[in-house]
């Protein structure tokens, strides 16, 4: 092999790396820009709707366009899907049921009760009071496709390449929980925020495993679908009162 043709390998993983990295840090960067430095404004509006956009975009501009995956592999495998859907149902339902009885059956219940008054402020800022089971719906059945899309299918997938899956796991997992970490900061106070984030972070952690081993979204999707549907559930107990 010519000395001159080693460089492009690496030059390719290093435009993968840079690929990924920027999915892994765009969606917290831009999270903390729109809800914290600009909340409420025009541009926080814009911004959220871009980087809504990028989410949906990227990982298939990275995928055609630097990595050249033909578009044919990119088709779902409806088999592997159909295998995936009940273990993802099952898992789904514990952690939903969990965080359910954590929320009802323990002190937590009522130590969350005590931001109302934060929550539905910052509904009313949003518009969502008027419309807040269609976007509870949206939430729970496109969205967290869109996330599975996103992080486990891109940002997993990618890093399970790129380095052992033992590093890619809790990767993927931190740039999950990262943006969230910042969503989280604006309803509740810090050792609240570290313990809800924390949390978001280990169920990224699960459903890049479920992933990996079903090599299928859909199982990971429905778990997804069902715990927003849960979180959902009580944010509407806090807004009613």
């Amino acid at each position: 092999m010519r000395p001159e043709s080693c460089p492009e390998p690496r030059t390719r993983r290093g435009v993968e790396w840079a690929a990924v990295a920027l999915a892994m840090c765009l969606p917290a960067t831009a999270a903390f820009t729109y809800l914290v430095l600009l909340p409420g404004t025009s541009f926080a509006q814009g911004l959220y709707a871009l980087t809504k956009l990028f989410l949906l975009a990227w990982p298939l501009v990275a995928a055609l366009a630097i990595e050249r995956v033909p578009g044919s592999a990119l088709r779902p495998d409806l088999a592997a899907a159909a295998r995936a859907l009940p273990l993802g149902f099952g898992v789904g339902c514990v952690l939903a049921g969990g965080i359910l009885a954590t929320f009802f059956l323990s002190p937590l219940g009522a130590y969350l009760s005590t931001f109302t008054p934060v929550v539905r402020a910052k509904a009313a800022e949003m518009g969502l009071r008027e419309h807040y089971v269609a976007f509870a719906c949206f939430l729970a059945l496109v969205h967290s496709l869109l996330e599975e899309y996103y992080w486990r299918w891109y940002v997993f997938g990618r890093l399970d390449r790129l380095v052992p899956t033992r590093v890619a796991v809790p990767l993927a997992a931190a740039a999950f929980a990262a943006h969230h970490y910042v969503l989280l900061a604006s309803f509740f106070p810090a050792v609240a925020t570290a313990a809800f984030g924390t949390g978001v972070g280990i169920g990224g952690a699960l459903w890049c495993g479920l992933v990996r081993r079903q090599r299928s979204l859909a199982g990971a999707w429905v778990s997804h679908a069902l715990v927003d549907a849960a979180l959902l559930f009580i944010g509407h107990r806090l807004l009613a009162g």
